[in-house]
C-alpha cells in the first residue's frame, strides 16, 4: 500500500512539474517555498542533533520514507533511525534545491552531499532525494521521502 501511495505521488509530482515548466512563481509560492525551506532548514538541524521532538512534530504521521538502500521505513522505523549513535553527520551539506509548489503541497527536490555514520558504515557517496511536504493545521509536514545514490559529476 505504502509503495502504491509513493508511486502515486511520484506520478502526480512529475506530472505538474513537467506542466509547470517555464511558468513564473507567484507571491503566494514564493511564500510557500520560503515556509517550506525554513522548515527544511529546521528538520536538518533535527537530524544533525537528533532532535527527535522537532523529528516527530515535522514528520506526518504516515510517513513514507524510501532510504538509499532502498528500504521503505515508517515514521517510527525513520525516529529509531535517527537517533545519536544510529546516525551521526561528520559534515552536511545539501543543495540544488528546487521546489514545486501544488497549493498546499510541495514537492523538493535536491542533492545531499553530507558525510555520515549510518549504522556504523561510513557514507560519503551523494545523495539525490525528493520529498513531499503537505501543509496539516497550519503547519509543512514531510509526508514522503525517497533518495538514491548518484555518482559524483
Amino acid at each position: 500500500m505504502r509503495r502504491i501511495l509513493l508511486i502515486s505521488l511520484l506520478t502526480v509530482a512529475l506530472t505538474g512539474a513537467a506542466r509547470a515548466q517555464g511558468t513564473g512563481k507567484s507571491q503566494a509560492d514564493a511564500k510557500t517555498e520560503e515556509e517550506v525551506l525554513k522548515v527544511e532548514h529546521e528538520k536538518d538541524q533535527a537530524m544533525q542533533k537528533g532532535d527527535l521532538a522537532t523529528l516527530t512534530r515535522i514528520y506526518g504521521d504516515d510517513l513514507i520514507f524510501v532510504n538509499p538502500q532502498g528500504r521503505v521505513l515508517s515514521k517510527a522505523q525513520r525516529l529509531a533511525d535517527v537517533r545519536p549513535g544510529s546516525l551521526d553527520y561528520l559534515n552536511f551539506k545539501r543543495e540544488d534545491y528546487t521546489l514545486h509548489v501544488y497549493g498546499n503541497t510541495v514537492v523538493l527536490t535536491g542533492v545531499s552531499k553530507s558525510v555520515l555514520h549510518n549504522h556504523g558504515k561510513l557514507i560519503r557517496t551523494p545523495r539525490q532525494f525528493m520529498q513531499v511536504y503537505v501543509k496539516e493545521g497550519g503547519q509543512w509536514r514531510m509526508v514522503a521521502h525517497h533518495a538514491n545514490f548518484v555518482s559524483e559529476q
